[in-house]
């Protein structure tokens, strides 16, 4: 069985230790496409990972086959702009949503009453408007493959050969963070899902969230005031969980009421935490022991321990 580990940011973590745990026989094949242009300036990563590793380069990968290939650019594009105004309209209706979410617990604060049906009601509207956004960029997506059909491509088979060949000659994959969308578009078009199936796979950072089924994005402290939002379909090894790297600097953890609508949002899948010094394995893509890290309940709780498991 496959062993995932999912960390989060990286201090103080020994990455070698990390590698030696999960009982890779060779070189570690990394990714760091999320860093886009400092994707080769690895050396550190390396050395922590215990030196050797082997940089796959699906950002430069990427950015080769736009260049060589106009026509899938040109799809490519019209695939950008079609997802940016999803997400526009989306973000304008989930933000309304959200505020008349803000309006109804006002209302039963003032009049000191527990909110009932009329407050489930309005966070199952915010929740129909992520399954519909998630809904559409699958299709999308779908649409875009069932036209450009990378594996049928030249410009993209020849590196996806080069990415298998390496990834077969490696005992290990790692992911680091960096700009997920970036770093998920370059996992998609390498097919990187389909090499990882019999390999251990440690990530972290955004990392994380690019190899769950969905990409959340949270920043309360967003200076735009953009909400919380369904961000991206991800490369789907970690089941039942969405990913919320760095969350301490990312949440509002004193705003229940703020964490008790994400959690409602994001459920049946679990809100999972991954600070500095949290680490969480998966066993068959699904967590094997959440009380290793933060999660937050359907209450706006943070809980940890025993209580989290």
């Amino acid at each position: 069985m496959r062993q995932v580990t999912l960390l989060g940011p990286l201090d103080g973590v020994d990455l070698a230790a990390e590698v030696e745990a999960c009982g890779a026989a060779g070189p570690v094949a990394l990714v760091t496409a999320g860093w886009e242009e400092g994707e080769r300036n690895d050396a550190e990563i390396d050395r922590r990972l215990g030196g050797g590793s082997r940089n796959l380069n699906l950002y430069g990968r990427r950015l080769d086959v736009l260049e060589s290939d106009v026509a899938y650019a040109d799809a490519e594009r019209l695939l950008r702009t079609q997802l940016d105004d999803l997400r526009e309209l989306y973000l304008l209706r989930v933000r309304h949503a959200l505020d008349g979410v803000d309006v109804i617990r006002r209302r039963f604060a003032e009049a000191q009453r527990r909110p009932g049906p009329e407050l489930d009601g309005a966070i199952d509207a915010v929740r129909t408007l992520d399954e519909s956004h998630a809904a559409a960029i699958g299709a999308a997506y779908e649409r875009f493959y069932s036209q450009s059909v990378p594996h049928e491509r030249l410009s993209i088979a020849r590196h996806r050969e080069e990415v298998a060949e390496i990834v077969a000659g490696c005992g290990a994959i790692a992911i680091a963070g960096g700009h997920v969308g970036v770093l998920n578009d370059c996992l998609h078009l390498c097919n990187l899902a389909v090499l990882i199936e019999d390999r251990p796979l440690i990530a972290w950072s955004s990392g994380c969230m690019a190899v769950s089924e969905r990409i959340v994005v949270v920043d309360d402290g967003d200076p735009a005031g953009r909400p919380d939002e369904i961000y991206d379909i991800g490369i789907g090894v970690a089941h039942g969980m969405v990913a919320l790297p760095a969350a301490a600097s990312r949440l509002h953890m004193h705003d229940a009421d703020g964490l008790a609508v994400l959690a409602r949002r994001c459920a049946p899948s679990v809100c999972v935490l991954l600070d500095a010094g949290d680490r969480l394995e998966l066993h068959a893509g699904q967590p094997a022991d959440l009380g290793s890290v933060g999660v937050v309940d359907g209450d706006g709780r943070v809980l940890r321990g025993a209580a989290a498991a």
